[in-house]
Formats: structure tokens, C-alpha cells, sequence
């Protein structure tokens, strides 16, 4: 320890003798360390970091599946969860939970939340017990049961001031009076749905009937001794008996029963389940990093090479004297260590930097990102990095120790003899190395951005340019008749087109390009389904007010759009993919459909086909839609309410500049709703595509810094070999040549190192084709624009990095050199 001690004190006067050297050093380890920690958080959050409940492992995601329809997972209905429940024996209980969102009228100011209802039994799956309070009893989750809630720790916290005594008290949720039972723990959640308020999932055990609303998540826990595939082999026995096993009534609707061809069941692992796809994407930005650190130690390897060239004579003496490979050895490890922690300590101020822009600027791109923090086992990765770092580019100056250079470096101009050509041939090396690794990065940075460029310019359907969007909704406990709901919407949509600006204004139920998809059986009149299909099945249900299809200017490609005159008759609209599918070249107009509802639902009579609209992502094919009169539906039902409503402007102004406007009419029509999500269109599209967006935004910036590295790095390498070979280069122009070859000269090896590293760096980047293929959108991993682009990008900055030096070079005088010598 007190050698050590020695070594850390000579290490450290070493380092403050050359701060330069030390600045850049721990500069570089810094950027290199604190993106490494950055990520590293996320994967450890999203990835490694078991689920914040007793036995994680056991806790398995039960939902459905439609192949005839494209489904692969799918909502469960509560007949079916019931059933499921009852015949189990692979789980020792299931629960069932849904999402959505609600109005809560807090002590500060109305809130739209993100909701959730659950059954008492989803909460002993999990075996979470509330920070305060209880969870929901059985009762509760009945009809006629107790109206309670639960709410989140941060809600508690932000809209409560984390008042114990809010247990017990009673607060309006969607217009209905409920009584705080329990406070959840810090950063519970529950498949990533973000839930700030828990409500009971009511479900009637009597009712069987209702078995074509799916609607329902499901949870259960394995009993002890159970694998996952002994579950599976189970469920399948379940399957292949369901349907015989269920006695449907005469008056169910929509008869969906599981079976195992078209509507089957499947397990998933919850915590697999709510990573999903996410996973390729956090371990590729993983990977950037981890090449941007190798990077910034080849870097560093090469800095420290060049430093030990002052140092070789110390090296020299000291190892004269004495000093065996292991002392010196020591001495070189302690001072990349000290270095390395010195880089690694403040990259941990970069990671945190870092990690709180990557939160504020995409929340909701990546799952479980509540739980990305700097903890224990972050710390831990940034103390193994910083030490392996550190003996990775410590190792370097080892390459003096030889027993001919100290013999070498002792003797008068040893300085000026071959003995560095190994040492040169490491730096080269290196060189190509770094170029490589930059090469796949950029590669990679250069596909993600055409596939973020491909997604932005993806046809939505409609002119999504100078439209701002909000959304409200009014609740069905406030609002229980037609006629309320029409006059807040009448005046609400009259107050915000009358506004300075506004040129026109709708609303409509699901706001595109990404929502829910409905999947709701229609009645197609005279369309027969074939056995493959598809079938009578419409992905979306739309409701929209009169002048919606002029607010959002979607084109129209046949009929009409809605006009006054059909608030009290029967009709729709259509997008051009339904009528695709169940007209088959047809005209559509005058058909009729018949929607999911009711016995007593009318027959309606379709007046217009509207182009494709995106509706289940920038990036999936476009579904059929089916779009009801908003007005005409108020009219002829007296009991509709459809909800969230997302109002529509279209106007060359900001939301910023029209959100006093916007709250204001809200505000005096019913003072307890919120203004939710008010914001541009083209800022809706930017979530939609957010998660490609981070990707593009991280690679680019970890490519961006690759090429800073390794054009450093040649010129550091080029710089030092034109210093070394002054003498040479003076007696070649003695000699006769010119300052255009000697020019030719050094940059021949600077660009042939450039091209060993360009085509090793295409072989990485062929080696991560099958990685990347799964995240790229409308551009192929071998994309020839992108990768001769990288290319011609490489060379250029290569060219620069090069010319620097061969420029120095042509300007070495002849005489001045030899006179030295």
C-alpha cells in the first residue's frame, strides 16, 4: 500500500507538471464514461432491473389473440377472465386491469390523470401492499359497490403535498365523489401504464353474456413449483375444451369463445412483456456507447504513446537502475487510473446531465422510464469502467520497456532510431481501429436518421401542417343526457371559431396517427365473408363534427363529406381501405353497415370515402375505418357519450398563443375540466415516432463525437510521424522533391490508414445488419445512398485531418534540418 501510495503522489506531480496532457485526458474519459453510465442507467432500469414486486419471475401477462384478424395480442373480455380464473390450476390468482385516463378535481386545480382500474384480486397477484392505507376489497369491485380510489405516490405527493391525512377524504373523479382508500409506494406502476389514480374494476360474476367486449389486461401469479411452459401446456388442454364447455346464452353478444385456432390465449413473462421491442433498442445504444469509449481509449493509447516519447529516457534510467517490468508496470497503471477516475468522476456529472435531458425530452419513449436513476449498481458499472479503462490505454507506454529500447534510448540519438517502429505500427493500428468503429456508427447514426426522415414524411392523410390539437373530456356522471353534451360542444367549437385567427375547428374521437385500435364486428350488408377472410370487422370506430373533414383536410375520394342536414338521419363515412376490403372495386356509396351496439342499432347508409388516414401508427399499415356523425349521434341516442373528444384547430398560430383563449373558453363552460395535451400536430406526430426520434438523436450524437475522436486521432498519428521523420523529409527536398510529393506522401499514409479503417468498419456494420433491420423504417441496413454517403463523409473529414499535417511537412526547410542534425 505505501508503494501504491508512492506511485499515486509521483503519478499525480507527473500530471500536474503536464496539464494539458491531464485536461484532455480526463476531458475524454469523461465523455467517453458518462455516456457509457447515461445508457447504462437505462439499461439497467428498463433491462436488468428485476419488477418492483416479491417473486417478479413468477408474474406472467395473460392476453389474447386473433390470427384471422391480425392480432397477435389482444384485450380479454370478462366472461373470459372469469372463466380463465375459475378452470386454473397452473396460477394461484389472476387479476384483471384496464387503463385509461380520468378528470380529477384536485385541491390545486382540475387534472386529466392516467388511470387505471383493477381488481382487488390484481393487487394480492402482485403482493404490493399501499405506502398508506389498503388496496380495494371484493366488494368494491362489484356493481353497486363502494366508490373509492387509490392514488399514486407522485400524485400524492404533487397534488396533495403528501398529506397523510388525504386518506379518508373524498375527491371528484369524473364528476363522481370517491373516497381515498390507500396511497401506492414510490414509482408503483403496473405494465408500465403510468397509473397517478386507481379505481375498482367492476365486474359482475353473474354476467356471462357480454362476451364480445374485450377490453381487459390480465396478471396472475404461477403457483410455487409451476414453470411457464408447464402453464402453456395447461392453457393449450384448456383451449382445445372451452368451447364445449360453455353453455352461451341466446341473447350473448358477440360470441367470442377461446378456443385453439382463432381466438387463442398466450403467456407472456410481465416483465418481458413490458420491455418488448424496447430491448433492441436500449442494447444498440448500448453498444454506441461502449464503441465511443473503445474509441476514446485507442485515443488516449495513442496520446499516452506519444507521451511516454518524452518520458523513454526516464523509462530508461529508472529500469537501469533497477526497476524490474512489474515496478514500472505498476507506476503506468496507477497513473490510468487516476486518470481514469478523475474522468469517470466527472462523467458521472455528464451522465447525470444527460439522463435528466434524455427524461424531459422523450418521457414516454422508453418503458419503465421512471425507474432510470443513477443507483448503486450504475455506480458500481462506472468504477468497472473506469478501471478497466484505465488499464486499457495504462498499458500503453509498456511498449518502451523492451530491452533494446532502453539500451537504445541510453546511448546518444537514440532518439532518432528505428527502435519505434513497433510503436508506430500500434499507433497505426489504433488509428485504423477507431475509424472503424466510427465508421459503424455513423453507418448506424446515417440509417436512423433516413428511417426518422422516412417516418416524418410518411403520408398521414391529411394536412397536418398549422393544426393545434387539445383534448377534453366530459364526464358521463356530469353529463348523463345528449342534449348537455351538445351544448357544451355547440358553443365550445362556436366561441373557438370565432377567435382572431382560427380559420376552422372540429372535433373528433381518436386523434391520429396513434390510438387504440376498436377491432369492433360490423354488420357489411351484402358482403359474405370467405373462410381465410376478412371478416366483418372494422379496426377503427371514429366520431367527428360537422366540418371536420375541411378542418383536417383530408381529401375526399368519392361521395360527400358530412353535412347539417344528417344530424338526425343514418350515415357514414368510410376510409379508402374498408372500402378496399369489403367492396373490392365496388362503389361503396349508398351500401349500408350496421356497428357493434345495441339490438335496436340502426342500419346506416354511407355517403362518403375519405383517403386513408393513419390511425395505428406512422409505421403500420393503415386499418379500416368507419366514421360516424357526431351531432347525429347525439340526436338519435339520448344516452350517448363519447368520452374524450380531441378539438381540432386549423390556424397559423402558436398553441402557446392560443392557450389563454382555449382555457378560458373551456374554463367558463365548466370551470372542473382540464385543457389536456395542448399542442401542434406536427408535435403529436413527433411522439408518435419518438422512440426512433431518441435513437437517431443518441447514435447521431455518439457518431458525431466517434468522428471527432478519430480524426484526433489521425492527426495526432500523422503530426508525429511527420516530427519523427523531419530529418527524412529534409533530405528527400535536399534531394529534389517537391512539396507536392512530399504532400502526396503523407497524406497516401494518412488516407491508406483512413481506408483499412473504412473497410473494416463495413464489416462491422454487415456484422450488425440483423440488429439494426428491426428498427429501420423504409431504408435497408446495406442502403447503398447511406453507406457511400458515410463514406464520403469519413474520407472528407479524413482528408482535413490528414492534410494538417502533410501541410506542416512541405514546409520543413531542408537546410535548417540538416544544419540541426
Amino acid at each position: 500500500m505505501d508503494g501504491l501510495v508512492r506511485d499515486a503522489r509521483h503519478a499525480a506531480r507527473n500530471l500536474l507538471r503536464s496539464p494539458g496532457f491531464a485536461l484532455v485526458t480526463i476531458l475524454t474519459l469523461a465523455l467517453g464514461i458518462g455516456a457509457n453510465t447515461a445508457i447504462f442507467s437505462v439499461v439497467n432500469a428498463v433491462i436488468l432491473r428485476p419488477l418492483g414486486y416479491p417473486q417478479p419471475d413468477r408474474l406472467i401477462y395473460i392476453s389474447s389473440q386473433f390470427p384471422a384478424l391480425g392480432f397477435d395480442q389482444f384485450w380479454i373480455s370478462a366472461p373470459e377472465y372469469l372463466e380463465f380464473q375459475e378452470r386454473t390450476r397452473a396460477f394461484s390468482i389472476v387479476g384483471a386491469f384496464t387503463t385509461g385516463q380520468a378528470n380529477l378535481t384536485a385541491p390545486d386545480r382540475p387534472r386529466r390523470v392516467n388511470s387505471a382500474a383493477g381488481t382487488a384480486d390484481l393487487f394480492n397477484a402482485l403482493r404490493v401492499n399501499p405506502l398508506h392505507g389498503r388496496t380495494f376489497d371484493v366488494p368494491e369491485t362489484r356493481p353497486n359497490g363502494a366508490l373509492v380510489a387509490m392514488l399514486s405516490y407522485e400524485l400524492w405527493q404533487s397534488a396533495f403535498g403528501g398529506n397523510p391525512q388525504a386518506v379518508g377524504t373524498q375527491v371528484e373523479i369524473n364528476g363522481r365523489r370517491r373516497t381515498i382508500v390507500g396511497i401506492m409506494p414510490p414509482r408503483f406502476d403496473v405494465a408500465d401504464s403510468k397509473a397517478e389514480v386507481w379505481l375498482p374494476l367492476v365486474i359482475d360474476p353473474a354476467d356471462r353474456q357480454s362476451r364480445g367486449g374485450h377490453f381487459l389486461y390480465l396478471i396472475g401469479r404461477l403457483n410455487d413449483g409451476v414453470t411457464l411452459d408447464a402453464a402453456k401446456a395447461e392453457l393449450d388442454t384448456l383451449l382445445a375444451g372451452w368451447p364445449s364447455s360453455i353453455a352461451v346464452p341466446a341473447n350473448a353478444t358477440g360470441v367470442h369463445t377461446p378456443d385453439t385456432k382463432n381466438h387463442r390465449l398466450r403467456l407472456d413473462p410481465l416483465q418481458a412483456q413490458i420491455v418488448g421491442s424496447a430491448k433492441t433498442a436500449v442494447l444498440v445504444l448500448q453498444g454506441a456507447v461502449v464503441f465511443v469509449l473503445l474509441i476514446a481509449c485507442a485515443n488516449l493509447a495513442n496520446l499516452l504513446l506519444a507521451r511516454a516519447e518524452s518520458r523513454h529516457k526516464e523509462f530508461a534510467v529508472r529500469s537501469a537502475l533497477g526497476a524490474g517490468r512489474a515496478r514500472l508496470l505498476r507506476q503506468f497503471m496507477v497513473e490510468g487510473c487516476l486518470l481514469s477516475f478523475a474522468g469517470a468522476a466527472l462523467g458521472l456529472g455528464v451522465a447525470v446531465f444527460g439522463l435528466r435531458a434524455l427524461i424531459a425530452a422523450y418521457p414516454d419513449s422508453l418503458p419503465r422510464s421512471a425507474g432510470i436513476t443513477l443507483d448503486s449498481g450504475v455506480f458500481a458499472f462506472t468504477l468497472v469502467v473506469g478501471l478497466a479503462t484505465g488499464a486499457i490505454f495504462g498499458l500503453a507506454p509498456l511498449l518502451h520497456l523492451g530491452a533494446e529500447a532502453t539500451s537504445l534510448a541510453l546511448k546518444e540519438g537514440g532518439q532518432r532510431t528505428t527502435a519505434g517502429a513497433g510503436r508506430n505500427r500500434v499507433r497505426r493500428a489504433l488509428v485504423a481501429g477507431e475509424v472503424a468503429l466510427a465508421v459503424a456508427l455513423v453507418i448506424g447514426a446515417g440509417l436512423m436518421l433516413r428511417t426518422v426522415l422516412n417516418l416524418s414524411n410518411v403520408d398521414s392523410g391529411f394536412n397536418r401542417g398549422r393544426l393545434v390539437t387539445f383534448a377534453v373530456n366530459l364526464p358521463a356522471a356530469t353529463y348523463t343526457k345528449s342534449e348537455q353534451i351538445k351544448a357544451f360542444y355547440d358553443r365550445l367549437l362556436e366561441r373557438l371559431g370565432s377567435t382572431g385567427g382560427v380559420q376552422s375547428v372540429a372535433a373528433m374521437s381518436g386523434l391520429p396517427p396513434l390510438r387504440r385500435v376498436n377491432a369492433n364486428d360490423t354488420d357489411i350488408e351484402g358482403y359474405d365473408a370467405p373462410p381465410e377472410g376478412p371478416f366483418e370487422n372494422v379496426d377503427y370506430y371514429q366520431t367527428v363534427t360537422s366540418g371536420y373533414v375541411e378542418a383536417m383536410g383530408i381529401p375526399i375520394v368519392e361521395g360527400r363529406a358530412f353535412q347539417r342536414t344528417d344530424a338526425f338521419g343514418a350515415t357514414v363515412m368510410i376510409n379508402e381501405t374498408m372500402a378496399r376490403t369489403f367492396y373490392r372495386g365496388q362503389s361503396p356509396i349508398g351500401r349500408r353497415v350496421k356497428p357493434s351496439g345495441p339490438a335496436d342499432t340502426p342500419w346506416f347508409t354511407i355517403v362518403g370515402v375519405l383517403k386513408d388516414v393513419k390511425q395505428g401508427g406512422v409505421d403500420k399499415k393503415t386499418g379500416t375505418e368507419l366514421y360516424f356523425n357526431f351531432e347525429q349521434l347525439l340526436s338519435t341516442r339520448g344516452n350517448f357519450n363519447p368520452g374524450t373528444m380531441n378539438v381540432v384547430l386549423r390556424t397559423p398560430l402558436t398553441p402557446q398563443s392560443l392557450a389563454l383563449q382555449i382555457h378560458r373558453a373551456v374554463s367558463e363552460l365548466d370551470p372542473a375540466l382540464p385543457v389536456v395535451k395542448l399542442q401542434s400536430m406536427d408535435d403529436v406526430f413527433a411522439e408518435a415516432i419518438g422512440r426512433p426520434r431518441l435513437l437517431a438523436q443518441l447514435i447521431g450524437i455518439f457518431a458525431g463525437l466517434a468522428i471527432l475522436l478519430a480524426a484526433v486521432g489521425s492527426y495526432g498519428v500523422l503530426a508525429y510521424m511527420v516530427a519523427e521523420r523531419r530529418r527524412e523529409i529534409g533530405i528527400r527536398m535536399a534531394l529534389g522533391a517537391d512539396r507536392a510529393s512530399v504532400l502526396r506522401m503523407v497524406l497516401s499514409q494518412g488516407l491508406g490508414l483512413t481506408l483499412v479503417g473504412v473497410v473494416l468498419g463495413l464489416a462491422v456494420a454487415f456484422a450488425m445488419n440483423r440488429v439494426l433491420a428491426s428498427l429501420l423504417f423504409g431504408v435497408r441496413p446495406s442502403d447503398p445512398a447511406t453507406i457511400g454517403g458515410v463514406i464520403a463523409l469519413i474520407a472528407t473529414v479524413a482528408l482535413i485531418a490528414c492534410y494538417l499535417p502533410a501541410r506542416s511537412a512541405t514546409r520543413v526547410d531542408p537546410m535548417i534540418v540538416l544544419r540541426d542534425e
